[in-house]
C-alpha cells in the first residue's frame, strides 16, 4: 500500500490541516473532504487531506493577495 493510501483519523487529519476537528468534520460533511465510516469513526485518505491542505493553501494566498490590493487601493483613495 502507498503512504498517500494510509487511513487517517479525524485527529491526524486535524493535526496535517492545522484546524479543528469540527470543522475536518464540517469539511467532511460538505463533500471537500471524503471519507468513510470505520465502526462510528470517520476515516479519509492521506492523499484526500494532503489534496485538501493544498486546495486551502491557495485559496488562502489568493485571499491576502486580495487584501493586499484592497489595502493599496485604499491608501490610493484615501478612503477611511
Amino acid at each position: 500500500m502507498l503512504e498517500e493510501d494510509r487511513d487517517l483519523t479525524l485527529n491526524e487529519a486535524s493535526e496535517i490541516l492545522g484546524i479543528s476537528r469540527a470543522l475536518v468534520v464540517q469539511r467532511m460533511e460538505v463533500g471537500d473532504l471524503p471519507f468513510r465510516y470505520v465502526g462510528l469513526n470517520r476515516h479519509c485518505l492521506l492523499r484526500d487531506v494532503l489534496s485538501l491542505r493544498d486546495k486551502i493553501g491557495v485559496q488562502q494566498r489568493a485571499m491576502d493577495e486580495m487584501a493586499k490590493i484592497l489595502e493599496e487601493l485604499i491608501d490610493k483613495h484615501e478612503l477611511f
